[in-house]
């Protein structure tokens, strides 16, 4: 069951490579919020039910919780909600610009996650450590995230492939939950959480001098030359 939700996972990244529609990109990000959380939850559905194993891996499951609360809390409601409101007020509700026709873009980012998905199948004693089904679809997922990012032309899509970026890094670091300390999920998220609030109020004020909201118009942002 873990793997499916793992696998809708990637799936979702190739709807989002071939829609245009803002608002879908944003749902998709709802989506990938309770599936996260529906991999948490399997992963702590896997922990021992003993009194001494669960008090062994206290640690462990406390992880998890917290990891469950944020993809609920923040990832499935808080940021979504917030780039809902960003684009009803700068109404882009289309991506139409991209350097890659979205036809394309369905066929690179398929391409890319079935490469994802052979990684997954690759039985080295690499993976030892790390499960071989989270570490592909992951890297496919920052991978295909990445790329969006570098051929969308909309501040907003930017916007999505940095929070879909690091929905699979945060996949990744489920695969090394025991390894990785929550610090660690705590300081990416932060970083995603400020980044995105930062990049709404630009969004916003860029909306207010632009007609249009596309990163090849920022190279005209300058300073303001007062005079006396």
């Amino acid at each position: 069951m873990e793997n499916i939700f793992i696998i809708l996972l990637g799936l979702s990244m190739i709807y989002i490579a071939s829609t245009s529609r803002l608002a879908a990109h944003v749902n998709m990000l709802i989506i990938q919020g309770w599936l996260l959380f529906f991999v948490c939850l399997s992963g702590i559905a896997k922990e021992p039910s003993g009194l001494e194993s669960i008090m062994a891996s206290m640690p462990h499951i406390i992880g998890f919780l917290f990891v469950i609360i944020e993809t609920l809390i923040v990832k499935a409601l808080v940021i979504p909600i917030f780039l809902k409101k960003v684009v009803k007020k700068t109404h882009a509700h289309r991506d139409t610009d991209a350097n890659i026709p979205h036809f394309y873009c369905l066929v690179i980012s398929s391409v890319i996650l079935f490469a994802g998905f052979l990684i997954a199948n690759i039985n080295t004693p690499a993976f030892k450590l790390v499960s071989p089904m989270y570490f592909g679809v992951s890297s496919a997922m920052i991978i295909i995230s990445l790329w969006l990012i570098t051929i969308k032309h909309k501040v907003l899509s930017n916007v999505i492939g940095f929070i879909t970026m690091e929905n699979g890094i945060f996949l990744l670091s489920l695969s090394v939950a025991k390894e990785m300390p929550i610090i660690v999920n705590l300081g990416v998220l932060l970083d995603i959480f400020i980044a995105v609030f930062i990049l709404g109020m630009l969004v916003k004020e860029i909306n207010n001098e632009f007609d249009d909201l596309e990163v090849s118009q920022l190279s005209d942002l300058k300073d303001y030359e007062y005079n006396d």
